[in-house]
């Protein structure tokens, strides 16, 4: 799946941020196949030693996101960015 326009994402992310549920699960779609490569990313790093999938990194990275209230997600970049340091926390932990 292609991701939408920056200005759609931009809509997303602002919706997402009011506490918008449909916003953030339509956001997490459209992102999924970055936010997959991110997790291959970071398993990538941690050296083959977790027996981690990146899907199950993914959701559970997700699922920590979603947790969080006071997260601000300015643009695409800033929101992937912040999905990385999710999941590189999920794999130290």
């Amino acid at each position: 799946m292609a991701a939408p326009p920056d200005d759609t994402l931009a809509d997303l992310v602002a919706r997402a941020e009011m506490g918008d549920s449909p916003a953030k699960e339509t956001l997490f779609t459209a992102l999924y196949d970055d936010l997959h490569r991110l997790a291959q990313a970071q398993l990538r790093r941690s050296g083959g030693m977790l027996t981690l999938s990146a899907t199950t990194l993914l959701h559970e990275a997700y699922l920590d996101i979603s947790r969080r209230e006071a997260a601000a997600f300015p643009d695409r970049n800033r929101f992937l960015g912040y999905a990385a340091r999710a999941m590189r926390g999920l794999v130290i932990n």
